[in-house]
């Protein structure tokens, strides 16, 4: 395995110290004292502070994205309520693990207040490829009469809504009740969409 790049190493060092501490509590110098470099040296590869922060949260969107890919490969020749379920609990086991939730958290939802046009246009652009993926799924749901026929959009907004409260939730409960949480929150949301 190749070793990584100054780049890969700073943008690395940057998702892990803006997911810990926040955009206004990282300076440059933190992040190239990570990265084992002078602060000078960073300007070579990126503008300013704004300029990484902006890069970081495409990374992340990009691991993100990634991530929903895998998990549709995983379950696509499932039903579609078997997918909608795996999708929900590989959602929220995914953001328990490594700092990854912590990093969506800080970036995604708390940007810094003079990037928040900026960051909100990543997300909404991102947002396009988990719209393709629950669009096939809540089609697929529809075809085989596992699903009431219903506009998708419908159906996509409320899948959202269910999973970012998910989301909110999994950093105020211990694992035992975060659990149950998924298992009611999932059955409600099926009980409302399944085809009698």
């Amino acid at each position: 395995m190749s070793e990584l790049s100054t780049v890969e190493k700073i943008r690395a060092a940057a998702m892990e110290l803006f997911g810990e501490k926040g955009y206004t509590e990282t300076s440059l110098a933190d992040i190239s004292s990570k990265v084992g470099i002078k602060k000078p040296s960073l300007y070579a590869h990126f503008k300013n502070k704004d300029d990484l922060f902006l890069l970081t949260v495409h990374d992340l969107m990009n691991l993100f994205l990634t991530k929903l890919s895998v998990i549709y490969e995983q379950h696509k020749t499932k039903s579609a309520k078997e997918q909608l379920y795996c999708f929900v609990v590989d959602f929220c086991t995914m953001i328990e693990k490594d700092s990854f939730g912590q990093m969506y958290r800080r970036l995604i939802l708390f940007p810094p207040e003079h990037l928040q046009s900026e960051v909100k246009a990543i997300f909404l652009r991102s947002e396009r490829l988990s719209d393709q993926i629950l669009h096939a799924i809540f089609t697929q749901g529809m075809a085989e009469g596992e699903i009431i026929e219903r506009p998708i959009d419908l159906y996509i907004n409320s899948f959202y809504c269910l999973t970012d409260g998910l989301f909110i939730q999994r950093f105020y409960y211990e694992p035992k009740y975060y659990d149950q949480k998924i298992h009611d929150a999932w059955t409600i949301f099926w009980e409302g969409i399944r085809a009698k």
